[in-house]
């Protein structure tokens, strides 16, 4: 098939680039900056130049192929995300880019909209397990972006064309967030968020690649993606290990943590999330986790 992917120099687009090249597609890369030709030919796709926020330019790009694959983030790193105005690239990419996306790619006669999401959309469930029919806890302001790119994810499938939404578990791997978790792990300064009882899914940036491609062979619908849940005491204790730091990597205190703001509140929440019906539907599989040995450099 014809794949364009947009965000494609970002961590998770440049993995998705590869699986789907791997996987014998064609691929174009769409980056909004020169400097991103290089990034997108390196992963073995084509390069084009544009306005992620135009949807005509866009129409251009996506003409003649099948599929579109949407990994377009900007996520900010650690605590610099409690500053003012730190989500606010992130928060226009998913109202304003990821709504053209869709609209570019109806108007092109694309058939397939693949489009990243995020399990932070779900409420704390504590040690209960979260499957795609869980009610989602977006009703604070900060949620709308997302709201609005899954409205648009939604709109795009009518007419015989389909949308597969990707709910993604919390990304590790080479990324800068990982990367400074792990800075701060071995220096022995506090870095986690939420209990040590509490539940995180992780998914590798390896294995979010690998469900881009899963995914083109999915219903339309709405899927989690992610590994085995674990405890964030059990991540605190891999975090050090990968980090070979002297001890677990630190929780912030709960007085701290109390003052976070809703943004990064969402990482305090117990997310024992389910990926059956994806793995179910695709045959999609985690390869590496969190207790896998070297998985920061993979």
């Amino acid at each position: 098939m014809k794949i364009a992917v947009t965000g494609a120099t970002g961590v998770l687009g440049q993995e998705a680039v590869e699986a789907l090249v791997s996987a014998g597609h064609e691929v174009t890369g769409v980056t909004r900056r020169e400097r991103g030709i290089p990034v997108v030919e390196g992963r073995g796709a084509s390069a084009v130049v544009a306005d992620v926020f135009d949807a005509a330019a866009l129409e251009d790009v996506f003409a003649g192929h099948d599929v579109v694959v949407n990994t377009l983030a900007h996520v900010p790193k650690g605590m610099a995300a409690m500053r003012p105005l730190a989500w606010r690239e992130d928060d226009k990419l998913h109202m304003e880019a990821s709504v053209a996306i869709a609209s570019a790619a109806q108007k092109a006669g694309v058939q397939r909209l693949v489009q990243e999401s995020t399990i932070f959309l779900y409420p704390d469930n504590g040690d209960e397990w979260i499957g795609e029919d869980e009610p989602l806890s977006v009703r604070n302001q900060a949620f709308r972006p997302r709201v609005r790119e899954m409205r648009a994810a939604v709109d795009f499938a009518t007419g015989g064309r389909s949308a597969v939404i990707l709910r993604l578990g919390q990304l590790f791997g080479r990324d800068p967030q990982t990367t400074h978790t792990l800075k701060a792990t071995r220096s022995g300064d506090q870095i986690l968020l939420g209990r040590p009882e509490s539940y995180i899914t992780l998914l590798h940036h390896r294995d979010a690649g690998r469900a881009f491609v899963a995914a083109l062979g999915a219903r339309s619908g709405f899927y989690n993606v992610g590994g085995e849940p674990i405890t964030r005491g059990r991540w605190a204790k891999d975090l050090g290990t990968e980090a070979k730091a002297k001890g677990p990597a630190k929780f912030y205190p709960e007085i701290a943590q109390a003052v976070v703001g809703t943004r990064l509140d969402v990482q305090r929440r117990s997310l024992r999330v389910s990926s059956v019906r994806f793995m179910s539907e695709t045959g999609w599989r985690p390869l590496i986790g969190p207790s896998t040995p070297g998985w920061s450099r993979m």
